[in-house]
């Protein structure tokens, strides 16, 4: 049981979302870079949540296996 609630908080999925996601939307704010009416951490979120989904399906974050 703790096992598994330890996999899901470590996983690439809760990474993404949890890290990835602001990161990116800070970086758009930072470089003044913005989509008409889509909110930069939607756009985050979004790309932060394909990374992690394909690090999740993957078993790796690296390209190359």
């Amino acid at each position: 049981m703790i096992g598994k609630i330890i996999g899901l908080v470590f996983s690439p999925i809760v990474f993404s979302i949890a890290f990835l996601a602001p990161l990116i939307a800070q970086s758009l704010t930072a470089l003044n870079i913005s989509f008409d009416g889509i909110p930069n951490i939607a756009v985050g979120l979004v790309i932060g949540g394909c990374l992690g989904l394909m690090a999740h399906l993957r078993g790796s974050w690296v390209w190359v296996k």
